[in-house]
């Protein structure tokens, strides 16, 4: 009975003298987790953030730029049914 004693005496002898350090080891992992966590998740955010104002800036583009075409070919259609109605004045212009 002494050695089971002995061994159960020697145990929690270690095992208390060792709890610290596996406590402050849990803490330096918990502590790098949360520094590294905060870095990752701040890169992310702002990858995220160019990403979508590259995207707005795209579609912003693409939008002027059909609008413009649009109002180019509203004005092209707009003088070409204008000629068509009143003729042309450089034709009237060549028969004189």
């Amino acid at each position: 009975m002494t050695l089971r004693k002995t061994l159960l005496a020697l145990s929690i002898a270690l095992t208390a003298g060792l709890a610290p350090l596996a406590h402050a080891s849990v803490g330096a992992d918990a502590r790098a987790f949360k520094d590294n966590f905060k870095a990752d998740v701040k890169e992310a955010g702002r990858k995220t953030g160019h990403a979508v104002a590259d995207a707005a800036r795209a579609v912003g583009h693409g939008a002027r730029a059909v609008g413009h075409a649009v109002a180019d070919t509203s004005k092209r259609g707009y003088q070409a049914t204008k000629a068509a109605i009143k003729g042309d004045e450089r034709e009237a212009r060549a028969s004189d």
